[in-house]
């Protein structure tokens, strides 16, 4: 599965993360770019008069990938 992390710098030059799960694998990068600046124009997201979302910074898919050490589910007694 993979997530769509959008990386995003606050009013106060802190980097800060949406990430969101369940996403198409095939988004265009300017449709990201140009959503990721529609939500950092609502400024719906300030704490402490810092605005989290200020302004988009950069956009990437991560894939993880599991890799099972052991599993005693499938030891029976």
């Amino acid at each position: 599965m993979k997530q769509l992390d959008m990386e995003f710098v606050s009013s106060l030059g802190k980097v800060r993360h949406i990430k969101l799960k369940y996403v198409s694998e095939d988004l265009e990068p300017a449709a990201v770019k140009t959503a990721m600046t529609q939500l950092a124009g609502l400024k719906v997201f300030v704490k402490d008069d810092e605005e989290l979302y200020a302004q988009p910074q950069a956009a990437k898919y991560i894939e993880t990938i599991n890799t099972p050490l052991f599993d005693d589910k499938a030891v029976k007694a």
